[in-house]
C-alpha cells in the first residue's frame, strides 16, 4: 500500500515538475516575445512626406522682404491651398510640387508696381511669361511653367547627411517665382538645411542673416509623414497648455501689424529675440488665462546694434544705456494704457527688464470649441494675434489632437477685402 501511494506520489511530483518547466518556458517565451514587442521603434526619414503649415512656412518666406501688412495678407492668403511633397530614399530628398498660380496672380495685381497701365489678364499673361523664363534658370531641377494652365511644375533633388542632420539642395527650395527660402541674394544657390526628425514629423529649418540689411532670417518647413495617423484622442482641455513654436505666431502678427506700413526691422528681430518664449494657457472649469513672462533685453539690444550699422552716428547711448531707457519707456505706456486693458496685469523687472503679464477672465465654451477673451492675446501691445485692436473682445476657435491644442483665428477686413489668419499651438503640461 505504501509503495502504490509512493508511486502515485512520485507521478504527481513528475508531473507537476513537467508543469513548471513548461509554464517557466511559457513565461520566457512571453517575455521574450514581450521584449521584442517594447523594443524601441528604429526612427528613420525615409519615406514619403508631405508639407503642413504651409502658411507658415510662406510667411516665413515672404515675411523676410519689405512688404506692408495688407500686400503680406492678400499673398499669403491666395497660396494658403499650397501642397508640396518630399521623398527620401537612399540618402536623397526630392521635393515636388505643381502649383497653379492663378490666384496668386491676381492677389499680386492689386498692388505690384509692374500691373500699373495693364489690365489683369495683361499682368497675369505677363506674370506666366516671367515664371517660365524663371524654370529656365533651373540647371540641376525639373522645373517648368504650364502657361495654358497657368500650373508651376518643380522637382527638386538634394543630398543628405544623415550624421550632421542636413539637407544640402544645389539650386536651394523655391516656391514658384515669389517664395525663396536660401539666405543668399541669389536664390538659386547651393544651401544646406538642417533637419529634425520629432513625433515621426519632419522640421527642415535654416537661420541666418538677410544679405540686404544684415537682420536675422529663420525658415521651417514641416513635414508629416504620409498614411500616419492624423487624429489623435484628445487629452481633457482643463489644466496648463504650454506653447510650442511660439515663433510662427509672433510672425503673423507682426507681419498683419499695420495694413499700411512696413517694419521690416520688427518682423525679423522680435520674432528671433522672442523665438524661446513660452506662453500658457491655464484652464480651470470654463475659465482661461493667458500667462507669459518675456525678456526685452535681446529685442532692445539686436534693435540697437540694427540702429548702430544704420547711422551709428545718431546712437548717444551705450547698448545697456538703450536697454533700459526703452524697457522705462515700455513700462510707462503699459501702466498708462492699463485703464483700457482692465483685464490684464502686469510685473516689471527693471533689473532684469523682464514683464510678466496675465489675461484674465477667458471663457471656454466646448459647444462651439471656443475661446473668448476680453481682450485679444498679446505681447505687451506689441505682437497681436488679431487684425482688431487689442483692447476688444476676442474670439478663438481651438482643435485638440492628442495633447496638443491649436488656438486659431481667421478674420476678414471688409474694408481692404482680406483674409486673415493666426494660430499658436500648445501642449499639455502634465500635472
Amino acid at each position: 500500500m505504501f509503495r502504490h501511494y509512493k508511486k502515485l506520489f512520485l507521478t504527481l511530483v513528475a508531473l507537476c515538475s513537467v508543469f513548471v518547466l513548461a509554464s517557466c518556458s511559457q513565461d520566457q517565451s512571453s517575455s521574450q516575445n514581450a521584449a521584442q514587442t517594447e523594443a524601441p521603434k528604429v526612427e528613420t526619414i525615409d519615406g514619403d512626406w508631405e508639407l503642413v503649415d504651409a502658411v507658415d512656412a510662406l510667411s516665413d518666406s515672404i515675411g523676410a522682404y519689405p512688404l506692408n501688412a495688407l500686400n503680406f495678407a492678400r499673398l499669403l492668403d491666395s497660396v494658403k491651398d499650397f501642397k508640396m511633397d518630399l521623398k527620401i530614399e537612399n540618402n536623397t530628398a526630392t521635393i515636388k510640387y505643381d502649383y497653379n498660380i492663378e490666384n496668386f496672380s491676381n492677389a499680386f495685381y492689386k498692388f505690384s508696381q509692374s500691373a500699373k497701365g495693364k489690365t489683369e489678364e495683361e499682368f497675369k499673361k505677363a506674370l506666366y511669361d516671367s515664371h517660365e523664363e524663371f524654370s529656365g534658370d533651373f540647371k540641376k531641377y525639373k522645373v517648368s511653367m504650364n502657361k495654358d494652365t497657368g500650373v508651376f511644375s518643380y522637382e527638386a533633388t538634394g543630398s543628405i547627411d544623415q550624421d550632421a542632420k542636413t539637407m544640402t539642395f544645389e539650386e536651394g527650395i523655391t516656391v514658384t517665382n515669389s517664395f525663396f527660402f536660401p539666405l543668399s541674394e541669389n536664390n538659386l544657390s547651393p544651401t544646406t538645411y538642417y533637419y529634425e526628425l520629432k513625433d515621426d514629423m519632419l522640421y527642415i529649418t535654416i537661420d541666418g542673416k538677410s544679405k540686404r540689411d544684415n537682420l536675422p532670417v529663420h525658415y521651417e518647413l514641416h513635414f508629416k509623414r504620409k498614411g500616419s495617423t492624423t487624429q489623435k484622442e484628445p487629452v481633457p482641455i482643463e489644466g496648463k497648455w504650454q506653447a510650442i513654436d511660439f515663433r510662427s505666431a509672433i510672425e503673423r502678427s507682426l507681419a498683419y501689424k499695420d495694413f499700411k506700413n512696413n517694419d521690416s526691422a520688427f518682423k525679423h528681430i522680435y520674432p528671433e529675440a522672442w523665438k524661446d518664449i513660452k506662453p500658457t494657457l491655464n484652464i480651470t472649469d470654463t475659465t482661461v488665462e493667458f500667462d507669459y513672462t518675456v525678456s526685452l533685453a535681446d529685442g532692445f539690444g539686436m534693435f540697437y546694434d540694427y540702429l548702430k550699422q544704420l547711422d551709428a552716428s545718431k546712437l548717444t547711448q551705450t547698448k545697456d544705456e538703450y536697454i533700459k531707457n526703452q524697457f522705462t519707456k515700455l513700462s510707462s505706456n503699459l501702466q498708462a494704457g492699463a485703464k483700457d486693458f482692465p483685464n490684464t496685469t502686469y510685473e516689471f523687472d527693471n533689473d532684469n527688464a523682464t514683464i510678466h503679464s496675465v489675461l484674465k477672465n477667458g471663457k471656454l465654451d466646448t459647444t462651439n470649441q471656443t475661446i473668448v477673451f476680453p481682450e485679444a492675446i498679446n505681447i505687451v501691445d506689441l505682437v497681436i494675434m488679431s487684425i482688431a485692436p487689442a483692447n476688444k473682445e476676442t474670439t478663438y476657435k481651438y482643435s485638440i489632437d492628442g495633447d496638443i491644442l491649436t488656438l486659431t483665428i481667421e478674420q476678414s477686413d471688409a474694408k481692404n477685402n482680406v483674409n486673415t489668419i493666426i494660430s499658436a499651438k500648445f501642449k499639455k503640461v502634465a500635472e
